[in-house]
């Protein structure tokens, strides 16, 4: 579990804004869950806690639309409480802070201090809210932009990485990862568990287990003549040499090609093969020609000092 392991270890070195004192250890369901309870019993005039996901909804039917709309699903950002509870810091006792919505000002909100924010803020300016939160010392986990997130570390952020995209309820799919100050000495880590609980949102596009199928030579598919014409390789069907098929005999009842495919001629079919040969030798050919970049020196001393480092570390074979 390197989510657990390798931020308990890291907390010691460095500062924390919440230490670990045992509360919500084991499987975390009990913590969740009286986190969960706690989130939900109100009482907070305090605009930036969150006491519900329908309280929180409404202060975007009631304020103009934004191009920072609340697009985050419900059973989504459950998943995101649950795993920081689960694995990153115990939130029994602690206030959920979401300060990102129409007329929100995160900048000049107050920040209680046992709260810890957990929300979806714009990414147009997401090196500045980190900025701001390493700055104030307000714990933070944030969702953050899929390829560009490691540029939070360099303000002392965590990057965290989970291992798909997520569908929003306007219906696009975003990379997403995470920052947050949470964890102690670390710069970047992998959440798997974060992964199972995102995968298990209903919201998310369930991925079904398709079956494989290895089709004969003669079949012409779109996918082999965009193989072919990635690679630059001339191929052309006369149409006298095939004709149309949307499904073969030897596949099982009730299942049907995707899109229109063609029955080829035996020449037709090894003449395709062999330009399929062809492109992935030219695909291998251009991996060749990829400039390959060396260290420096200067860059090798860099890491040998690093080396250096670990080496000091007792702690450097503690699972990643």
């Amino acid at each position: 579990m390197i989510d657990a392991i390798d931020y308990k270890q890291a907390q010691a070195q460095a500062p924390t804004l919440f230490p670990m004192d045992g509360t919500g250890k084991g499987d975390g369901g009990d913590a969740a869950r009286a986190a969960s309870r706690k989130m939900r019993s109100g009482g907070s005039q305090n605009p930036i806690v969150f006491n519900d996901y329908e309280s929180f909804i409404k202060k975007f039917t009631e304020k103009p639309k934004t191009t920072d709309e609340c697009w985050t699903p419900k059973d989504v950002y459950e998943a995101v409480v649950r795993y920081v509870d689960e694995v990153v810091t115990p939130l029994d006792g602690k206030q959920i802070l979401r300060p990102f919505y129409p007329g929100g000002d995160y900048e000049h909100a107050d920040y209680p201090e046992d709260g810890v924010v957990i929300d979806n803020p714009p990414f147009s300016i997401f090196s500045k809210i980190c900025r701001f939160y390493m700055a104030k010392g307000v714990p933070f986990f944030l969702f953050g932009p899929g390829l560009t997130i490691m540029s939070a570390c360099k303000h002392g952020c965590t990057a965290v990485f989970t291992r798909d995209s997520m569908t929003f309820t306007n219906g696009a799919v975003v990379r997403c990862n995470f920052a947050s100050n949470l964890y102690g000495g670390l710069l970047a880590v992998t959440a798997p568990r974060l992964g199972e609980l995102l995968e298990a949102c209903p919201s998310q596009r369930q991925k079904v287990g398709l079956p494989s199928y290895e089709y004969p030579a003669n079949l012409l598919s779109a996918s082999d003549m965009q193989t072919l014409a990635k690679s630059d390789e001339a191929f052309a069907v006369p149409r006298e040499a095939c004709v149309i098929a949307r499904r073969l005999d030897g596949m099982p009842k009730g299942k049907t090609l995707f899109g229109d495919h063609y029955l080829l001629a035996d020449d037709l079919a090894r003449a395709k093969e062999k330009a399929k040969e062809k492109a992935k030798e030219r695909a291998k050919e251009r991996a060749k020609a990829a400039i390959h970049v060396e260290l420096s020196a200067r860059e090798r001393a860099v890491v040998d000092r690093l080396n250096g480092r670990r080496l000091d570390d007792d702690r450097q074979d503690r699972p990643l």
